[in-house]
């Protein structure tokens, strides 16, 4: 245990983890406004003859990725006042500006595909022209991935309401089952997108064994970071006495940090674990010694 401590250290400071989390969440909120626009305006030609109120079903899918805390409901009430503009308003989407809000999301996923390259120890990435359009193509996928949680969602709350009338339910086993399956599902879609990412961004493809170990850690360190965060931002830092007004904006900036952190750890004590274990038990680590200097790539 201690060796692989002492090797996962190695490992994070070698790979400069927190410089990477920043990185990460800077670029982040450098796409958030053109990703936002892309995801609600496929949303609106989708969703909208689907399902009653699209607007609420999408911030009700972002709020379950984020930790409760004070003056989170109000954030999330102006997002949803955005989201129905821009629901109104999505016929004003022409192809130039879906090409360029795609081209401008794609900074994110090229950071994310710098990131897990350095993680499990990749020289070589992709060309310039092939990497721009895997992430525009991962962009695209991404959003489609989002959609199909919101229309599962909506698919087991009408099962819910369907099976709550059929087994005569009161309102409140009806409520207990729904927090539980919406628990469920965003469980499960975080495991999802961290195995694909951890999977399918690095130019090569890392063995599963190494993406489902790195996405299990991630999913549930990143659930046990929203109870943690929550309790936090709540009990021990004011951030209302520093921040005032903008209190609610740098929770989300902090959040984001943290998570860009968890989602870095998760993958460095995946490789790490691949690499202790021996060569040949993966191609990114195959033909070196295990140990803090065997992590990565055969090199020249």
């Amino acid at each position: 245990m201690w060796g692989f401590l002492k090797a996962l250290h190695a490992k994070a400071s070698e790979d400069d983890l927190f410089f990477m989390a920043g990185a990460i969440t800077f670029n982040v909120l450098v796409a958030v406004v053109p990703l936002t626009l892309l995801v609600v305006g496929l949303a609106g030609f989708l969703l909208a003859a689907r399902v009653p109120d699209p607007a609420s079903h999408l911030v009700a899918a972002v709020a379950r990725g984020l930790p409760e805390v004070e003056g989170g409901r109000a954030l999330l009430v102006q997002g949803e006042a955005v989201v129905r503009q821009i629901l109104e308003e999505r016929g004003g989407l022409s192809l130039v500006g879906f090409l360029g809000f795609l081209w401008i999301s794609t900074r994110l996923v090229a950071t994310l595909r710098t990131v897990v390259r350095r993680i499990f120890g990749f020289r070589k990435a992709r060309p310039f022209l092939r990497g721009k359009l895997f992430d525009a193509l991962t962009v695209l996928v991404g959003g489609g991935l989002f959609l199909a949680n919101l229309g599962i969602t909506f698919l087991v709350e009408v099962l819910q309401r369907k099976g709550a009338g059929f087994l005569g339910w009161h309102a409140d086993d009806l409520s207990f089952f729904q927090n539980l399956a919406a628990k469920a599902v965003a469980l499960f879609s975080i495991w999802a997108l961290f195995l694909l990412l951890y999977r399918y961004l690095p130019p090569r493809r890392v063995p599963w064994r190494t993406a489902l170990l790195a996405a299990s850690v991630a999913a549930v360190a990143f659930e046990g970071l929203k109870i943690a965060f929550a309790w936090m931002v709540t009990s021990i830092v004011d951030y209302r006495s520093t921040y005032g007004p903008l209190a609610a904006a740098a929770v989300l900036f902090f959040w984001i940090y943290y998570s860009a952190v968890v989602f870095i750890l998760a993958g460095e004590v995946a490789q790490v674990r691949a690499a202790l274990a021996g060569p040949g038990v993966s191609p990114v680590v195959r033909g070196r010694s295990p140990g803090p200097a065997g992590l990565g790539e055969k090199g020249p």
